[in-house]
């Protein structure tokens, strides 16, 4: 009938001519983002505390986040799901200014409690690490530990002067696990309050300094407190026990004829990764392989390699190094584009996942970069094809001296030029 009806064909055909834009792309992002933009998300859950001022609305990070402070946010989305009568709307103001209030009181109240908490805890280093103009995140997988050390010393050594105003401040990201941590900090004469941070385990746990002992780690009691509130934003599907059983039994399998391969590290482990010595790197699955054996057993989680190939952590499908560079973003306002993460030739799993992005990135190249382990590649294309090395916001340096160090951090605009 559309065929044979000439008058109906043009009818139709006016129609597709008058809609079609609505089957374009830009239209397709435009309605994929109205509807995005309706389910405000609530989290996170934790109640934001700033020892100077309140959070003011232009210094808000964005729309997405307004809502964090704000306890009238359930009410708000039972409120506005339809258009209703001028006295609904009137009353539904009406409550929601109460509410307003009333939440302002409440944040107030907590907001005072909060940084009473953080003071006797922490001697105040949390609002530190908000009120730093940049962060330095080392995050260098391929040397040994005493090269690290060294690096690390030699950051402090570049950047002495930012340092002590407070204006730089440090973060130190790694696959070791916080006790690994405080061990290599130990050996090398170096303070935990030196850094604001700990991303430890691949990205699985955040950590901050503390000098209460009631806060501190058991049962080594080090002298860490963790972020509960990180582990809320990635703990979506995470398997824990139940994963950590089909995991040893896995390695079981792979260690058939006598062979260990894998053995579980339950000093390294934690709730949220679990993680495996590798005994034999050569029989050991590439990480492409084993992602592809978690998939088909429905297993949601990170497998990631470390860069020597001697380690194997499992962590939550939504944790990673580069997703808590993203939450202290979100939890304490610390701007992307103010840090700087510096990395080696090549690193663990996600060393792909440190260089993109609205950050800087300083690559330290020289011959104490050892030789990756390549079973942890999770690539069979060139680094190149996928980052742009020559965009402003990377740079490369030869060595990791003092004063190369220091040049690279002048570069971008971290330290100040000597004149």
């Amino acid at each position: 009938k559309l065929v044979s009806d000439k008058q109906l064909w043009a009818q139709c055909r006016q129609n597709g001519l008058k809609n079609i834009h609505q089957f374009s792309w830009p239209e397709h992002c435009k309605n994929y983002l109205s509807r995005v933009g309706t389910l405000k998300p609530r989290h996170p859950r934790w109640q934001k505390s700033d020892d100077a001022t309140e959070v003011s609305e232009a210094d808000s990070p964005g729309d997405s986040l307004r809502d964090v402070h704000d306890i009238s946010l359930n009410l708000k989305l039972s409120l506005d799901s339809e258009k209703s009568s001028t006295k609904e709307n009137s009353v539904r103001r009406n409550l929601e200014d109460a509410v307003q209030k009333l939440s302002r009181g409440v944040s107030a109240n907590r907001k005072t409690e909060s940084v009473e908490n953080m003071e006797a805890t922490t001697g105040n280093k949390w609002p530190s690490l908000r009120r730093r103009k940049h962060i330095v995140v080392i995050a260098i997988d391929s040397v040994q530990d005493a090269n690290l050390v060294e690096i690390i010393k030699n950051i402090f050594v570049a950047s002495s002067n930012e340092r002590l105003s407070g204006s730089v401040g440090f973060v130190l990201s790694t696959s070791r696990a916080i006790s690994e941590v405080h061990s290599l900090l130990t050996s090398g004469g170096i303070e935990a309050t030196d850094f604001d941070a700990f991303i430890c385990n691949s990205g699985s746990d955040l950590c901050y300094p503390s000098s209460n002992s009631e806060d501190m780690l058991s049962p080594a009691e080090l002298p860490f407190m963790i972020d509960l509130d990180y582990h809320t934003q990635i703990e979506y599907r995470w398997g824990g026990e139940g994963l950590r059983k089909t995991l040893i039994r896995w390695a079981a399998e792979k260690s058939e004829g006598g062979q260990v391969v894998l053995v579980e590290d339950e000093e390294c482990s934690s709730t949220y990764c679990i993680s495996f010595r590798v005994k034999n790197a050569e029989a050991v699955p590439p990480v492409k392989e084993l992602r592809k054996t978690m998939r088909i057993q429905a297993l949601r989680c990170h497998v990631l390699y470390s860069h020597d190939g001697s380690k194997l952590n499992v962590i939550p499908v939504l944790a990673s190094r580069s997703q808590a560079l993203r939450y202290l973003y979100i939890r304490w306002r610390v701007e992307l584009s103010n840090m700087t993460v510096v990395v080696g030739e090549s690193g663990d799993t996600d060393y792909e996942g440190l260089l993109g992005g609205v950050h800087k990135t300083i690559i330290l190249k020289g011959s104490f970069n050892a030789v990756p382990n390549q079973v942890h590649a999770a690539r069979s294309y060139s680094l190149q094809d996928v980052i742009s090395f020559d965009k402003p916001g990377i740079t490369s340096i030869e060595g990791y001296g003092p004063d190369n160090l220091k040049s690279a951090l002048q570069q971008f605009g971290i330290l100040k030029d000597n004149v």
